[in-house]
């Protein structure tokens, strides 16, 4: 007695093999959803560690160019620098050479200057000094009281004016911005009685 089924083998297998391609069709979608999904996944992942890259070598271009700007800045200070310290020796060596000048001029006539030669002298004069504060020389200012920082007092007098009043410029003094050059030599008063003191033990 023959026991296969009658709807034959093939038919049988064909249907078993039926249903198996079903379920590998969703299997297959499934799949494909599960491998786009990892591949997003892996594609964000790749794109926030270029971020963060990018990022770090956007922080150290920053720090980069800091640093520049601050070598730039300190090499433009010490150039400066040094450029004050060479024109502040120029200055103490030539100043005398001014005193002498301006002390000729002072005791020329008004004859003497009214001519020429006097007019020739006075544009040098001129010149000079315009030369000098193109590069930042400047006199120190004696107007007032008496500063320690930039005068130096060499005799006192008695006098109606308070204390410590400059009342005579014996030498000028200059400076180069905040830098002394030299002091301004100056003549201080005191209270009557008090000549002979420092102008710093004279009392208020």
């Amino acid at each position: 007695m023959d026991d296969r089924d009658p709807r034959g083998g093939d038919e049988v297998d064909a249907e078993e093999d039926r249903i198996l391609l079903e379920d590998t069709g969703e299997s297959l979608d499934s799949a494909l959803a599960e491998e786009e999904r990892s591949a997003i996944e892996a594609a964000e992942e790749k794109l926030r560690s270029v971020q963060g890259d990018l990022e770090e070598l956007k922080e150290r271009h920053l720090r980069k160019l800091a640093e520049f700007e601050n070598l730039r800045k300190r090499s433009e200070r010490e150039k400066a620098e040094s450029r004050r310290m060479a024109l502040a020796d120029l200055a103490r060596e030539f100043l005398p050479v001014v005193d002498s000048f301006e002390q000729a001029l002072a005791h020329a006539s008004s004859k003497d200057l009214e001519g020429d030669f006097g007019q020739g002298i006075l544009l040098i004069h001129r010149q000079l000094s315009d030369l000098w504060r193109k590069h930042g020389l400047r006199e120190v200012e004696t107007a007032g009281g008496f500063d320690p920082n930039y005068h130096e007092a060499v005799s006192t007098q008695p006098s109606p004016e308070p204390p410590n009043t400059i009342l005579d410029v014996l030498r000028k003094g200059y400076r180069i911005g905040d830098r002394l050059i030299r002091p301004a030599l100056v003549k201080v008063a005191v209270r009557p009685g008090e000549a002979g003191q420092k102008p710093s033990e004279s009392a208020d």
